[in-house]
C-alpha cells in the first residue's frame, strides 16, 4: 500500500475533509500511521468520534478499489497530488484548507508560484470581457501563469487570452474532471490541459453543486499570489474568491468602473473595503504593481494603509 493509496482512501471518506485530515496527521504524524491506529485513538483526536474513526478503518477494506482508481487515473492522463509530494502546488499548500489530494490533468508540470486569479461575473459587460482579455494577455506575456474557474464569461475570457499568447493557464473545477462544467467549455479544457493544467478536489464522479463551487474559489485564490476581480454583483461568486484571498493573507484587486451599473457594484464594495483600485483603462499598471512589490506599498499608503478585512 503506496502513501498515495493511504491519501486516497483518507480522502474517501465521508465526513473527512482538510480540517480533520490535518487534525489526523498532528496526531498521528504521517497517513500512513492513521490506519495503523485503533478505533479509540482516532475517536478520541478532537472533531472526531467513533462513528468516523469506524469510517476510515473500513476505508482500508477499499485498498485494492483504490489502488485500480489510482491507475485508472493514469491512464487517462490524470496524476493524484498529495498534500506530502513536492509537486503540489506551494502556493496552495500554504493555506490552512488546502485539499489532501488534487486530480490534475494537463503538461502543466509545476504551477508557478507567480500566479495570478482573474475572476468575475458569468453574464459580463462587453468593456468586462474586452478588459479580462486584455489583463489576461498582459498577465502571461510578462510571464504569470493566469488562474480562473472555467466558467461562462470573465472566467473564459481569462483562460482564452492567456492562451492567445501561448501563456501558462489553470482552470480550477467543482466538479470532477470528467465532468466539465459548463459542458460547452469541454474544447476550451483541452485547451488548457495543452498549455496548463485542470485541478479538481474531487477524485470520485461529483456534480457542481452550488456549494462545491463555492468551496473551488478557494482553491483557485489559494494558487495565486493575487485575486483580480474584473465585474461582479454585491454577492457573486468572485466577491466570495476575495474573501478567501483575504483570509488566505492574498493580495486582492478590483476593477473600478467609472460607470456604475449592476456588475460594478461588487467591484466597487471591494475598493471600499480595502482591495487595491485598478482602472481598466490602465491595466499595464497592474502588472507592474505586481512585478514590483514597492509599488504596491505606495499605493497602499495612498489608500489608507492597509488592505481592509471585507465585510
Amino acid at each position: 500500500m503506496s502513501g498515495r493509496e493511504f491519501w486516497f482512501a483518507l480522502a474517501s471518506v465521508e465526513g473527512v475533509g482538510p480540517m480533520r485530515i490535518k487534525r489526523l496527521l498532528n496526531r498521528f504524524g504521517s497517513v500512513e500511521r492513521v490506519f495503523d491506529a485503533e478505533l479509540p485513538e482516532i475517536a478520541q483526536v478532537p472533531l472526531f468520534n467513533p462513528l468516523l474513526a469506524t469510517r476510515i478503518l473500513k476505508s482500508r477494506l477499499r485498498i485494492a478499489e483504490f489502488r485500480r482508481h489510482i491507475k485508472w487515473f493514469k491512464s487517462r492522463g490524470i496524476e493524484i497530488l498529495c498534500l506530502e509530494d513536492e509537486s503540489y502546488p506551494e502556493q496552495l499548500k500554504a493555506i490552512p484548507n488546502a485539499p489532501a489530494i488534487l486530480c490534475k490533468k494537463g503538461d502543466l508540470l509545476k504551477v508557478s508560484q507567480q500566479s495570478v486569479a482573474i475572476v468575475g461575473t458569468t453574464n459580463p459587460t462587453d468593456a468586462g470581457i474586452l478588459a479580462t482579455l486584455e489583463l489576461a494577455t498582459l498577465l502571461a506575456s510578462a510571464g504569470f501563469t493566469v488562474v480562473s474557474g472555467l466558467a461562462q464569461g470573465i472566467d473564459t475570457s481569462a483562460h482564452v487570452g492567456a492562451l492567445s499568447v501561448n501563456g501558462a493557464t489553470v482552470g480550477v473545477l467543482g466538479c470532477d474532471l470528467f465532468s466539465i462544467y459548463p459542458s460547452e467549455r469541454r474544447e476550451l479544457a483541452d485547451q488548457i490541459c495543452g498549455n496548463g493544467a485542470l485541478f479538481s478536489e474531487h477524485p470520485f464522479t461529483t456534480q457542481p453543486t452550488p456549494a462545491n463551487l463555492i468551496l473551488r474559489n478557494r482553491i483557485i485564490s489559494g494558487l495565486s499570489i493575487a485575486t483580480i476581480v474584473v465585474e461582479s454583483g454585491e454577492s457573486g461568486g468572485a466577491v466570495r474568491t476575495a474573501r478567501f484571498a483575504l483570509e488566505q493573507n492574498r493580495l486582492v484587486f478590483a476593477c473600478h468602473w467609472q460607470k456604475r451599473h449592476q456588475l460594478s457594484e461588487g467591484t466597487h464594495r471591494l475598493i471600499q473595503s480595502g482591495a487595491f483600485s485598478i482602472s481598466p483603462d490602465r491595466l499595464d499598471e497592474v502588472v507592474e504593481m505586481l512585478l514590483n512589490p514597492d509599488c504596491l506599498q505606495v499605493q497602499a499608503s495612498n489608500d489608507s494603509g492597509e488592505q481592509m478585512e471585507l465585510f
